[in-house]
C-alpha cells in the first residue's frame, strides 16, 4: 500500500510538471514582422506642380512604379513632363528619393525628393538643356 501511494505521488508530480512545461507551448506564436518595401509608399499616380526656371509653373501627372530590375529603385514616368516614353530612375531609401545622373534625349538630369507626408513628395531636379542652360525645377507631387 505504501508503494502504491509513492507511485501515485510520483505520477501526480510528473503530471503537474508535464502540465507546467506544456503550458507555454499553448501560447499563440508571435508573427514575424512582415518586411516592408520602402518603395511601396511611392507607388501611385501623382499630380505634379512643377516650378521651372526655364518654363515657369506647369501641372501634369507623374506615375511612380517599382523597378522590376532593382529592388531599391522606382521609375518616375513623365517627370519633367517628358512623356511616358522615358522613366527617370530613382533610388529609394526610407522616405527619400535620389535621381542619379541619367540622360533623356541628350539632356542629362538628376535630383532628389522627400516624402513629407503620405500624400506629398517635395522634389528638386536639374535638367541640362545645353549651352550652359541648367533648368532648375522644384516640384510638389500630390497623390491622386
Amino acid at each position: 500500500m505504501l508503494t502504491t501511494m509513492k507511485n501515485l505521488r510520483k505520477i501526480g508530480l510528473f503530471a503537474v510538471a508535464a502540465f507546467v512545461l506544456a503550458l507555454p507551448a499553448c501560447q499563440p506564436e508571435e508573427e514575424e514582422p512582415t518586411p516592408t518595401d520602402d518603395r511601396d509608399k511611392f507607388v501611385a499616380a501623382w499630380t505634379c506642380v512643377e516650378n521651372s526656371t526655364n518654363s515657369g509653373q506647369t501641372t501634369f501627372n507623374v506615375h511612380i512604379n517599382k523597378s522590376t530590375t532593382n529592388s531599391a529603385q522606382v521609375k518616375l514616368e513623365n517627370l519633367y513632363n517628358i512623356g511616358q516614353a522615358f522613366s527617370a530612375v530613382a533610388d529609394v531609401s526610407g522616405s527619400n528619393l535620389t535621381i542619379p545622373q541619367q540622360v533623356y534625349n541628350n539632356k542629362p538630369l538628376h535630383g532628389s525628393g522627400t516624402m513629407v507626408s503620405n500624400n506629398t513628395i517635395n522634389m528638386t531636379y536639374y535638367v541640362d538643356l545645353g549651352s550652359g542652360n541648367i533648368d532648375t525645377c522644384t516640384a510638389t507631387l500630390t497623390r491622386q
